[in-house]
């Protein structure tokens, strides 16, 4: 099932509701869910395998503990960073990573890297060559030339 933002515009209170039901039916029928959203903490909560995508591509993909704990991508690294933490000692204490540079077109997105242009990790590799997805560690994939050899 596809579920795209399917609590982003709920208060808090049913936004659990709903995803309570979606975990009951999940395990009553053996479901499959297809969860996009921005709510990274929820996708945290729901998921078993993350894909991070930017501008239409598949950037990052793995186990959801493996995402959260171990990021590879700058972009995803820049996401996780940018999750709220409720206890203000801690999260002040957190670095946020903060992406400069321009937004590339999605409709006509130049070569290479659709990322070089706000990666604080960019080389000139990545304005030449688009990276592909490969997997650089047991189950865990990423378009990246700092972990590639292409």
């Amino acid at each position: 099932i596809v579920c795209d933002e399917p609590i982003s515009a709920l208060d808090v209170s049913i936004q659990a509701q709903i995803i309570n039901t979606l975990e009951d039916l999940q395990k009553k029928l053996g479901l499959t869910y297809l969860f996009i959203a921005h709510d990274l903490s929820m996708v945290k909560h729901i998921s078993d395998r993350v894909g991070i995508m930017y501008l239409g591509k598949l950037v990052e993909l793995s186990t959801s503990d493996e995402i959260y704990n171990n990021p590879l991508h700058p972009y995803t690294e820049a996401l996780l960073s940018a999750i709220p933490i409720p206890d203000p000692d801690i999260s002040s204490k957190k670095e946020r990573i903060i992406l400069e540079g321009d937004i590339p077109t999605p409709i006509n997105p130049k070569g290479g890297c659709r990322f070089k242009s706000r990666c604080p990790k960019a080389f000139e590799k990545c304005e030449e060559i688009e990276p592909k997805l490969v997997e650089v560690r047991e189950n865990h994939k990423v378009a990246c030339h700092l972990y590639t050899n292409i």
